[in-house]
């Protein structure tokens, strides 16, 4: 079960009151006590974390309310991980670093950076079964956040990214963010230039540094090693959009040959093809119910070099074109999380 830290429910029943909801209820009714919010380290199922995101703004009306959560983190809300991050020389090595312990953060994100020529994307996936407007917005809020206050406030990205479909009220997009902000991009995350990325920070101790780094290596996951299925839909998830989420692409991402990947994934009963096709399928009802980007782009997010290609393989899983079931979820009108949710 994929776990996230109760800390990211942080100020969650102020932000529910101030938007007309009454926030202990919609904790109970989501099974989340308050008493596990009391220490920031508990973890919490990340499936119940999401529809309670995803109920408070359907029964608010409040479009932005993760965004809203997302502004009262902090730097230091990333718990221990920020005693290493706060005393690296830059925001480089703060997302390296991050890349790195992401685990000790949640379980459902995937971090990861990419450069092209002067520009640097920084990129923040979600696990497919826990995409979701309000789960979108709350992580753009925290890491621009974390990253702003890993800075000291000096660093601005040159454009929001999300994948989120954009909101009828951008009041809080705008008071949060001063620069452009892109909806329904191909990824969520920031785009910057590189040479920002290298902003000195003055709180930079190697010393310390290191033995954060050494401490931090010392503290156990409750969840234990992350299986080798789970790694595999992460790097598929990565790596579908460019057309790369071949078995052989995926092995060598995660540093085996594919016959070691095959027998692992042998070892847990899964089949690559499997995961594929269901990391495929979670993202394509995501993509289709929580935005209005067309089928072709949905197709080419997937690694379908030809919208008649992912027509073909959507109407083989669900019975009905893309288009077709689009059409039909809008009819049904907002009755709960997205169908990836209802297990």
């Amino acid at each position: 079960m994929q776990q996230m830290r109760a800390v990211t429910l942080t100020g969650y029943i102020e932000v529910a009151n101030s938007v007309g909801l009454d926030g202990v209820r919609m904790l109970r009714q989501a099974g989340i006590s308050l008493e596990s919010l009391e220490d920031s380290e508990n973890r919490l199922p990340a499936a119940a974390v999401v529809r309670l995101l995803e109920r408070s703004a359907e029964e608010s009306g409040c479009e932005s309310f993760g965004l809203l959560m997302g502004e009262r983190r902090t730097f230091a809300s990333l718990g221990p991980v920020s005693l290493l991050l706060e005393r690296l020389p830059n925001l480089r090595a703060v997302v390296r670093a991050s890349i790195v312990f992401q685990r000790h953060l949640n379980d459902v994100v995937t971090i990861s950076v990419e450069d092209f020529d002067d520009t640097c994307l920084v990129k923040f996936d979600l696990w497919p079964e826990y995409w979701g407007a309000q789960m979108l917005d709350l992580l753009v809020g925290i890491a621009y956040q974390v990253l702003v206050g890993a800075s000291g406030g000096r660093w601005k990205p040159a454009c929001v990214h999300t994948m989120r479909k954009e909101p009828n009220d951008l009041t809080v997009w705008r008071r949060m963010f001063s620069m452009p902000v892109e909806f329904e991009a191909n990824f969520t995350g920031f785009s910057c230039s590189s040479n920002s990325m290298q902003i000195p920070n003055r709180l930079a101790d190697e010393a310390m540094a290191r033995n954060a780094h050494h401490l931090l290596r010392l503290l156990p996951l409750t969840t234990g090693p992350e299986p080798i299925g789970d790694k595999v839909r992460r790097t598929i998830s990565l790596l579908l959009p460019s057309g790369r989420a071949t078995v052989d692409q995926v092995a060598a991402q995660l540093g085996l040959s594919a016959r070691s990947l095959q027998r692992r994934l042998d070892e847990e009963g899964l089949q690559f093809a499997e995961l594929l096709s269901g990391v495929r399928q979670e993202l394509a009802t995501a993509y289709l119910s929580n935005s209005a980007r067309p089928v072709t782009s949905v197709a080419a997010l997937l690694g379908y070099s030809s919208p008649s290609s992912f027509t073909r393989w959507f109407a083989s899983a669900f019975g009905v074109a893309p288009q077709v079931w689009r059409a039909n979820q809008r009819d049904q009108g907002p009755t709960g999380p997205p169908p990836m949710w209802r297990r």
